[in-house]
């Protein structure tokens, strides 16, 4: 949870393995234990419309949305000034019944980084 708790984005196993100091627990393990972290509320399972998932900690603090880059996949993180889907829970809870508790929120696009190569040709 502390390499959770230090990372500003949500982390792939792979990357949450590759941040463990030595001896480094074996693949299967930390999935075995995502999973628990996820079930007991502690860990937030992130989609990023990838593969595999991410996972961040679950906190009640001031939430994240993040960015996506289509083309190069880097992944930013930020927190809004201001974050008010009011109009759209209330949309959603008229129309389908939900009674919506918490959102994610990404964004995909292009990086300054690939805008700046795609401007450049």
């Amino acid at each position: 949870m502390r390499i959770l708790s230090e990372s500003p984005l949500p982390l792939s196993p792979k990357e949450l393995l590759d941040r463990f100091p030595a001896p480094r627990p074996d693949a299967s393990t930390v999935y075995r234990n995502l999973s628990l972290l996820v079930s007991l509320g502690l860990v937030r399972s992130v989609a990023l419309h990838e593969r595999s998932r991410r996972y961040e900690l679950a906190t009640d603090g001031p939430h994240r949305h993040r960015v996506v880059c289509r083309r190069c996949g880097r992944i930013d993180s930020f927190q809004p000034r201001r974050c008010n889907l009011s109009r759209l829970e209330a949309d959603i809870r008229g129309t389908l019944g939900y009674d919506v508790k918490e959102h994610s929120l990404e964004f995909f696009g292009a990086c300054p980084k690939c805008r700046a190569t795609e401007e450049g040709r």
